[in-house]
């Protein structure tokens, strides 16, 4: 029994908007979602709004259930066309396998909900044009979620390439890599690029790094690209010999709109990287690199200090001067990998609240189709041996 000094705390009286959330998946990116979700309100002094989470939604009801209630949702569905109907619900999270991107955003955003859906935003080009069009129609914000664009270093690196600092850029090199497939002896349900949707390196991980050389440099107008395959079989844990045709590997070259080129490259069979995205950026009058495996440092080179002083500074990315900090943290303190959703999720509930638009800093589902644009042209380039130029 409370004492007699106890005073129940009212949350719905906090001033600000109020956004319903209706997450739709219970698996690793469902989680993610929803405790950035949670973390909203007491990372920042005045949220852009407070996040409702109103329903999870997933087909396995035991699992649903759990999760649900560890994220303090009101409740959940296994009918994601149920979930959809809930008026109390205004934006529609799709954390979801990439496969079942689709229809769901789709009906969601016929339906006036505010959608935000997991990268790559679909299967196929055809998918993609058909989300983007869907969601332009019904005049409904929407975003894929290209978290590292709202990694604090990441930002300051855009803001910096707008004011010029690296001068022209020539080059971008990016690259991606983990290693769940790289023993050929792995059952195949550990191999998640292979298993389960069986999507693939390019469209899993590829994703992200094309992205990122899109929102750092600029459009892609021409690329040439190589996918790989070594494993064309694994056994399942039940013994049965599986067919791959997923790629395990790819290596780009792409050329910018203005004038700069790059290199891409993803894989999940680089032995010893568990989750290695890292990026490097080169221009007439400096240069910038960027590891998330130490997300808070920016490491930039100027021109413009004096001979004896040039060289790599490492810019520890956590203080109230740089951009996308959480004021519980003080000056100094690391934020992990999970603050770029919460940045993410932050920014998309201030577009809804207060009409503003998701780009520039927020991939659209604009972004999202253009980079299944050039995914669909580097599988191309593979299959054909030829650089392919893209038309959006």
């Amino acid at each position: 029994m409370a004492g007699e000094s106890f005073t129940p705390v009212q949350y719905e009286a906090l001033p600000g908007p109020r956004l319903g959330i209706g997450v739709l998946g219970y698996g690793f990116m469902g989680k993610v979602h929803s405790n950035a979700y949670l973390k909203i309100p007491y990372s920042f002094s005045q949220p852009a709004a407070y996040p409702d989470l109103i329903a999870m939604c997933g087909r396995d009801a035991a699992r649903v259930a759990d999760l649900a209630a560890r994220m303090r949702f009101r409740g959940y569905y296994t009918d994601w066309q149920q979930m959809i109907r809930d008026p109390d619900i205004h934006i529609l999270d799709n954390c979801t396998p990439d496969n079942l991107h689709h229809a769901p955003s789709i009906a969601a955003a016929q339906a006036g909900k505010h959608v935000i859906c997991e990268k790559p935003l679909a299967m196929t080009v055809r998918e993609a044009a058909e989300m983007l069009e869907a969601a332009s129609k019904a005049g409904v914000k929407h975003m894929t979620c290209f978290n590292y664009r709202f990694i604090p270093a990441v930002r300051l690196a855009r803001q910096l390439l707008e004011r010029g600092v690296l001068g022209q850029v020539y080059q971008f090199r990016g690259r991606y890599l983990q290693e769940p497939g790289h023993d050929p002896a792995a059952p195949l349900e550990d191999v998640w690029y292979a298993s389960g949707t069986r999507s693939g390196i390019l469209l899993g991980i590829g994703s992200h790094i094309i992205d990122m050389a899109r929102f750092l440099v600029g459009e892609i107008v021409a690329v040439s690209g190589l996918l790989r395959t070594w494993n064309t079989t694994r056994r399942s844990r039940a013994g049965a010999t599986e067919t791959v045709t997923a790629d395990e590997a790819n290596v780009a070259v792409v050329e910018f709109a203005n004038g700069a080129v790059g290199t891409l490259e993803s894989s999940g069979v680089a032995t010893g990287h568990k989750n290695q995205h890292t990026w490097e950026i080169n221009g007439s009058k400096g240069s910038m690199y960027w590891d998330l495996e130490d997300p808070n440092h920016l490491y930039v080179y100027s021109d413009d200090l004096a001979a004896e002083l040039r060289g790599f500074a490492s810019v520890s990315v956590t203080t109230g001067a740089h951009p996308l900090q959480v004021l519980y943290l003080p000056p100094g303190h690391n934020a992990g990998w999970e603050y770029g959703h919460l940045h993410a999720l932050h920014h998309f509930l201030d577009c809804v609240a207060y009409d503003k638009p998701v780009a520039p800093y927020g991939a659209t589902f604009e972004d999202g189709y253009r980079v299944q644009v050039i995914m669909d042209a580097l599988t191309r380039s593979s299959q054909d041996g030829r650089r392919v130029t893209l038309t959006y």
